[in-house]
């Protein structure tokens, strides 16, 4: 017996295709903040141009995005930047249920940070529930350059601005940390290739840390695990394994920035 499609259906599928293709519409505007033609934008979503121009004058007329014409610059609109604004409140409410997952899996503490300036700054984390752990300190600034979470996070962008930002030389807090641009570009290189991050007591001496870095729509964050370095030595392969874990269902439930030229 065949199945019958009503009218219903296809309007129903008409509108489920067209909302794809709005959503890939404003993914590929959010990766280029100085806007997009109508051209490019169809390039980028493998759609006709017509099709596109629609989508965007519909858009448009409720300010999701901005055009002002077909040849400079479709942008992200007001309402959708507002929107933005409001949920990235929310980002430690996002992030809390996976870092205390982390947490769980691992036995260790668990901290989610942000580039402030030229610290890394902790703005959330969950400690571990034994008797050998780490505590760290909401507001605690920490080097970018010698943390696991700071290093990450400068690897998301290239060598020249992680030069201009920090410098040639820097400030040794303990005998291990780096103290030159030479010295971190190594680990930079390094963390592009893995996707991983490590301070081996280069900021407190006796622990260990390992990072990630998620650069989502909501912004761009670290997450580290800081444990004591005997027990980092001895399980850093499950640790490895599941802080990969927890940035894959992170950046699955933010959103992902799409890879920048």
């Amino acid at each position: 017996m065949s199945e019958t499609v009503t009218p219903h259906d296809e309007e129903k599928t008409g509108g489920i295709q067209v909302i794809t293709r709005a959503a890939k519409i404003l993914d590929a505007l959010g990766a280029k903040p100085d806007g997009m033609s109508l051209g490019e934008i169809a390039l980028a979503v493998d759609l006709p141009r017509s099709t596109v121009q629609r989508i965007v004058a519909a858009l448009d007329s409720v300010q999701l995005v901005r055009s002002q014409g077909s040849a400079g610059g479709v942008r992200l609109g007001p309402a959708l930047l507002r929107l933005i604004a409001n949920v990235h409140t929310d980002v430690v409410a996002i992030a809390q249920p996976w870092l205390q997952a982390l947490c769980q899996a691992t036995g260790e503490t668990v901290s989610l940070g942000r580039a402030s300036g030229l610290q890394l700054a902790i703005v959330h984390y969950v400690v571990a529930e034994r008797e050998l752990r780490v505590v760290p300190r909401i507001g605690m600034n920490l080097p970018l350059y010698s943390t696991s979470g700071g290093r990450a996070l400068l690897a998301l962008d290239s060598d020249d601005a992680a030069r201009e930002l920090l410098g040639e030389a820097y400030q040794a807090i303990t005998d291990l940390t780096v103290r030159d641009f030479p010295a971190l570009l190594a680990h930079l290189t390094e963390i592009r290739r893995t996707g991983l991050a490590y301070d081996r007591g280069e900021t407190l001496e006796g622990v260990s840390t390992m990072a990630v870095a998620i650069d989502t729509i909501l912004g761009r964050f670290s997450i580290s695990l800081l444990v004591p370095t005997p027990r980092f030595e001895k399980f850093e392969d499950r640790y490895r394994q599941e802080i990969l874990k927890c940035k894959l269902g992170m950046v699955d439930e933010i959103g992902k920035v799409a890879l920048r030229d």
